[in-house]
């Protein structure tokens, strides 16, 4: 008896980490608190409310500026230039860099 109730207890615990209610799973790691955010699917990625061009996904802070892609670990920077593994839904939203302005931004 012990023996099934620890199996039906770990059958519980795996299903519940592993069914996700609502679509596709958000990246694994959700952007700290020091910013508000939300999800965004169609860049999928997460939109830092309040600060414009600025996304986050995977520990990775990533901002449109000039023309270029930059990024960060943390929201407010020091800032690399260049593309860091972009997720293509940016790219696609915004041109390739040096392209000139591919779109709009939040």
């Amino acid at each position: 008896m012990k023996r099934y109730l620890l199996l039906v207890g770990l059958a519980v615990v795996l299903t519940a980490c592993s069914v996700h209610v609502g679509g596709r799973p958000h990246p694994y790691y959700a952007p700290p608190p020091q910013v508000e955010w939300r999800w965004d699917p169609g860049i999928d990625a997460y939109v830092v409310l309040g600060w414009p061009h600025l996304y986050y996904r995977d520990r990775i802070y990533y901002r449109w500026h000039d023309n270029h892609w930059y990024s960060s670990d943390r929201h407010d920077g020091p800032w690399a230039k260049g593309p860091k593994g972009v997720p293509p839904g940016l790219n696609k939203k915004y041109g390739k860099p040096g392209r000139g302005p591919g779109g709009g931004g939040y």
